[in-house]
């Protein structure tokens, strides 16, 4: 709440006035009545600090890995973002939302984020991928590229456990 006199707050208009309207009362004192009505009300929260504001924030815990993979495999990126409040995820692929297609490409909310999932690749799935996390008070994003090759799938070479590559 703001109080008079406190550093940076700002009386409202109607006080700001009062000496004008004053004046103009007596000048014209004779012939109108005038009334004047002041209140102190916050027209903006710029100068007032909340107890919940306190305890935001919106973190980036990793950066998306990029993927080359195969026609017909299956690529997930994740979106590793943590927040107060909890952070809304959108998914983006060359800047155009991600539309979901039933059995072939989803996403879901996580314990650490989001999860992008797209089944049975085609080379027309190669491309930037991005994901906008937002809370309210603040917005991270991070994007990775999923590359789709034409060829037979990735083997698994010794020491090798995974078909997702980091370039």
């Amino acid at each position: 709440m703001l109080r008079p006199g406190r550093l940076g707050a700002r009386p409202p208009l109607p006080v700001l006035l009062l000496p004008l309207l004053l004046a103009a009362r007596g000048a014209a004192a004779q012939e109108t009545e005038l009334s004047v009505t002041a209140e102190l009300v916050p027209t903006s929260s710029w100068n007032i600090s909340s107890e919940l504001d306190k305890d935001s924030f919106l973190t980036l815990d990793e950066p998306m890995n990029n993927i080359t993979t195969s026609l017909g495999q299956t690529a997930e990126l994740h979106c590793r973002v943590s927040g107060n409040p909890p952070p809304t995820i959108r998914w983006f692929k060359n800047d155009a939302p991600v539309v979901q297609e039933p059995r072939r490409i989803s996403f879901r909310a996580t314990n650490y984020g989001s999860r992008l999932r797209i089944r049975n690749l085609d080379t027309t799935d190669t491309g930037y991928f991005q994901c906008v996390a937002t809370n309210g008070k603040k917005v991270v994003s991070t994007t990775g590229v999923l590359f789709v090759k034409f060829g037979p799938p990735p083997t698994a070479s010794p020491g090798s456990s995974t078909q997702r590559q980091k370039f």
